[in-house]
């Protein structure tokens, strides 16, 4: 938040990048046939469409969140004990068990860690324990979650699945997060619901549109929902259909998330990837020099500085910029929320109150303004 007074100093809103349905190999949409939606990309995807990712948070110095669906990276044909989790139930079966894709793959998503962050989504997608498909893997289409007995079970395959294929990086268990298929998720249920399942498996930063959220209780600000430590920012709506190959970049962003779909970032020629991508840093990057827009190098760090944009007040004390942190001290437990990020517009370095130390500062001729990394 800014105050009256201090016009040119700015908390600014934080940009993160969600791309969902990255894993699929086979991109048919199946739906018709009590098959997955999966990523309705109209050619078959390869590695590169990895690298387009990778190439996307390496040139705008993020990592962006790529939302895994893992059913084609099975190589042991695990899903086969979880026969809901599968169309074909215990005959599960797939083509790429042994293809080298995967390692190709894979070996991307490892030397580009740094680039991108891999995020619980699903095996595959939807929900198989009726006569035909429902959505959606996590909850039923009200936001009801599934049998707990079962969700663990596919948090395990889906941690062992990672660890198969090499993918597991620093966490011995899950990356720390997840979206849910299809935005089914419910708020409100405290430990007996998905936020405390959630919890339980070390996952703790969670992104969905609030709009198709299942709401028990009311979420702490208009974009945040804390429960069991887990806290799940709304992502908004208006993004490309999720087919949409080659989506046009925004041309300003009014949320923390930009949600998107594998095929919105690749050509229908995977050679032409970076054509696709180099047109998204072009406009990300106008986008981010705005004084109120910041593009958020990681998920903890975006969530942390959405916390501050909607409790920390500005206060001034002459030419001393300070901080108000009481309604961000009200929320309940949750992930780390300490750093934060100002931009000043006055061409004079920023001085600080008491109560925060700056961890850099940096001007930004681009933008006309300073960049000041905070913490309390």
């Amino acid at each position: 938040m800014t105050s009256s007074g201090l016009k040119d100093v700015v908390v600014p809103l934080p940009i993160q990048i969600v791309i969902d349905d990255v894993g699929w190999w086979t991109p048919t949409d199946g739906s018709a046939k009590d098959e997955p939606f999966r990523s309705g990309m109209p050619r078959a995807h390869v590695p590169a469409d990895y690298a387009a990712i990778a190439r996307l948070g390496n040139r705008l110095g993020m990592r962006p969140q790529a939302a895994m669906m893992l059913c084609d990276w099975d190589r042991d044909l695990l899903l086969r004990e979880l026969p809901e989790a599968t169309w074909m139930g215990r005959d599960w079966n797939h083509p790429w068990c042994e293809h080298p894709h995967l390692d190709e793959a894979a070996q991307i998503l490892n030397d580009e860690a740094d680039h991108l962050e891999i995020v619980v989504h699903g095996l595959a997608h939807e929900w198989w324990g009726g006569p035909t498909m429902e959505r959606a893997e996590w909850a039923n289409p009200e936001g009801v979650m599934r049998p707990r007995h079962l969700l663990e079970r596919h948090l395990e395959v889906y941690a062992a699945i990672l660890r198969r294929n090499g993918l597991a990086g620093e966490h011995e268990g899950l990356p720390p997060f997840f979206v849910p298929c299809a935005f089914r998720h419910s708020f409100g249920e405290g430990s007996d619901g998905i936020a405390g399942l959630l919890a339980q498996v070390g996952i703790s930063y969670v992104s969905t549109p609030f709009s198709s959220m299942r709401q028990l209780a009311t979420p702490q600000t208009d974009r945040i929902a804390i429960e069991c430590g887990v806290m799940t920012v709304d992502r908004g709506g208006g993004s490309p259909s999720w087919k949409h190959v080659a989506a046009s970049p925004p041309e300003a962003v009014d949320g923390p998330i930009i949600g998107l779909h594998w095929p919105n970032l690749l050509h229908q020629d995977p050679s032409r990837n970076d054509e696709v991508i180099d047109d998204w840093v072009a406009a990300l990057t106008r986008i981010g020099q705005a004084p109120d827009r910041w593009l958020a190098p990681d998920t903890p760090s975006a969530w942390s500085q959405l916390a501050h944009v909607e409790c920390t007040q500005i206060v001034q004390d002459g030419n001393v910029i300070g901080f108000d942190f009481t309604a961000l001290d009200a929320l309940p437990s949750t992930v780390a929320l300490g750093e934060f990020v100002v931009k000043t517009t006055q061409r004079s370095p920023p001085r600080f109150a008491a109560g925060v130390h700056v961890l850099d500062s940096t001007w930004n001729p681009g933008g006309h303004h300073w960049l000041t990394r905070l913490a309390r």
